[in-house]
């Protein structure tokens, strides 16, 4: 129990008296003792604060899309967060398919 307490304030006082850029680590206190773990991988931003996703080619959203029924691809549109491409299925039919742009999954398919 004291072994407890002094474990206890000793992480306390670790923790309070950490310069400021330390304070972003974790300490996991576990059968092997006291570990600080490193801050975690620093995530690529862009201009606007948002985290950059890789995101699919024109090309495979095409492709996507005749996976998903196109035959005859006749234009790729990028949109915010998706790709419109249109083209004839194998009916003849004119066909829209909208493509996520970083999964590669058909979110729309329609006839147009």
């Amino acid at each position: 129990m004291i072994m407890k307490r002094i474990v206890l304030a000793a992480t306390t006082a670790v923790m309070l008296a950490a310069p400021t850029g330390v304070s972003a680590q974790s300490i996991e206190l576990g059968p092997n003792g006291l570990r600080v773990n490193p801050p975690e991988v620093e995530r690529r931003y862009d201009d606007r604060d948002v985290i950059v996703q890789e995101e699919i080619s024109p090309r495979e959203a095409a492709a996507i899309a005749q996976d998903a029924g196109i035959d005859e691809v006749d234009q790729v549109v990028r949109r915010r967060n998706s790709y419109r491409v249109t083209g004839i299925d194998r009916g003849g039919q004119d066909l829209q398919v909208t493509v996520d742009r970083y999964s590669g999954e058909v979110i729309g398919r329609r006839r147009i």
